[in-house]
Parts: structure tokens; sequence; C-alpha cells
């Protein structure tokens, strides 16, 4: 029974997930039969054990991705959840309310895009390292590869990329997750001892929706001039202007992986969200510790005028 209801719990999640991974060995199924790709060339990188780009790529995307995030995720909460919440109490909490929210346990599985805003940071750091520590690029890839001919883009930029975000991605997720650990568990605060006496509102929301908040905008704003950065180095190393069609499938690729990412690692998502028990026991028991104990409960009321 209990099998019977995880399984329709994760259902939908599961099925895209699914529909994902069939997609993509679909795709190098393809790829390494066809004659037009059957002259592949070097390996990618060493760090993984194939001698096929294409299967390498199919295995970083499909399951060393996944791998990151949930250790990612798993780290990141475990040390870093007591360590967001004890800057919030001590160092931002002046004269705030601390409680914990009590809310009842969804039957369906709707945090799929929780992926996201870490798959944008993961674009975000790949992006920072290709450009500002390009020597690391001579660990992951293979030399041989490298000078196998072609542009700096298609050789150096674009494998590199994809192979940091064996790693990447996983940190990405180590720095949200702590929000989710924290949020999960309820522990959620009140502003109306510092407001009172003042014309300020009074607001109650979760500590971790305030560090979401912080570390969403960060990831936003990066992977925009990650984008306009790998566009201006796919354009200035055209020899003629650029086809706009090539731009266009660049974008729809590249604009898209954030989307790709979020796919591959719903099933790191859906075993994260499986110990959720246990999480929110480890966070309210930290949480104790320092002296949050009260069960709260927020309301909005209509009043007449």
């Amino acid at each position: 029974m209990k099998i019977k209801r995880m399984i329709s719990k994760y259902r939908r999640a599961l099925l895209i997930a699914l529909a994902y991974y069939v997609l993509l060995l679909g795709l190098v199924v393809y790829l390494t039969s066809s004659e037009t790709y059957r002259e592949r060339g070097p390996y990618l990188t060493p760090l993984i054990p194939s001698n096929d780009q294409y299967v390498e790529v199919t295995l970083i995307l499909s399951v060393f991705a996944p791998i990151s995030a949930l250790i990612g995720g798993l780290v990141g909460g475990y040390l870093l959840a007591p360590a967001f919440l004890f800057v919030h109490k001590k160092i931002l909490g002046s004269k705030l309310f601390y409680g914990i929210q009590e809310r009842p346990q969804p039957q369906t599985f709707k945090k799929i895009m929780r992926g996201y805003y870490p798959a944008l940071l993961a674009v975000n750091i790949n992006t920072i390292i290709l450009f500002s520590a390009p020597w690391i690029l001579d660990l992951i890839l293979n030399r041989e590869f490298a000078e196998s001919g072609g542009s700096v883009y298609s050789t150096i930029y674009v494998p590199g990329f994809l192979v940091l975000l064996m790693f990447t991605v996983g940190l990405g997720t180590l720095v949200f997750s702590p929000t989710w650990f924290l949020t999960d568990a309820g522990v959620v605060y009140s502003n109306e001892e510092r407001v009172a006496g003042t014309d300020q509102p009074v607001e109650g929301r979760t500590v971790g929706g305030r560090f979401t908040d912080f570390l969403r905008g960060y990831a936003g704003i990066g992977v925009v001039f990650s984008y306009l950065q790998f566009l201006s180095v796919y354009i200035s190393e055209q020899v003629i202007p650029p086809n706009p069609i090539d731009v266009i499938i660049f974008l729809v690729i590249f604009l898209g992986l954030p989307i790709f990412l979020l796919i591959g690692v719903i099933p790191s998502l859906i075993l994260l969200d499986m110990t959720k028990a246990h999480r929110i026991r480890f966070v309210r028991n930290f949480a104790e510790k320092m002296g949050i104990t009260d069960f709260v409960k927020f309301s909005l009321e209509k009043i007449d005028r």
C-alpha cells in the first residue's frame, strides 16, 4: 500500500523524467549509428569511462548531473540549513518573532520547479569558471579533443561547459537546498514586534523564503550575463556573418539548457522529497536549540472600516 501511494504521488514527475531519458537514449542511439556521425573523433573527457563523446554527454545529463544534484542537496541542506537559520536569527533577526508553522503534507509531488534556479546558478558558475579560470579545462578535457580542430567555441567552451555540469549542478543545488530544508520544516518569522509604533506593515514569512528570493535574484541576473557572454563568443568566432538560423538554433539549445537540467534532476528532487520527514526533524531540533519552539498560525482577516 505504501509503495502504491508513493507511485501515485510521484507518477507525473516520473513520467516526465522517463520521457526525457527515453529521448536522450534515442538521440544517442541515432548519433552513434548514423552514417553522418560515424566519424566521431576523440572522446570528450577522461573523467567518464567512455570513448564516445555522444555517450559521454548523455551520461552527464542523465546520470552524473542528477547524482551531483542529490549529493549537493543533501550536503548543502544538512550543513548549511543550520547556518542559514543562525544567521537569520542572530544577525538579521533583531526584534523578530520566530515559530514553527505546521502544514498538511501534500498527496502529490509539485516541487519539480525547485530545480530550475539551481540549474540557472550552475550555468552562471560554469561561465565564470570558463572565462576566469581556463586552466581548469586542461584538467577536465581530453587534450586530443581540444586540439582536434575547429573553433575555440566548439572544441573548448561548449565541451568544457558540459563537463563542468557534473560538478556545478551539485553546487547550485547545494546553495539552494538549505532554503528548502527551512521551508519544509515550517520555520517562520514575523516582524510585528519590530514595526510596533511605526507605520510599517506587519509581515510574516518563512525564513527559507527570504534567502530564496535573494538567491533567485542572483541566479536570474547572473545567467543573463552568461548567455550574453557565450553569444558574443559564438558570434565573434564566425568567419562570415553568422546564419540567423544557426543563431536561433544556438539560442534555443542554450536557453533551453536549464529546462533540460531541471528535467534531468527530477529523480534527485524525488529522492530529496522522500527524506522530508527526517529533514524536518533535523531542522526543528536545531531550531529548538535556538529557542524556536512555538507552533504558530498566520491569518489574514478582513476588518470593517
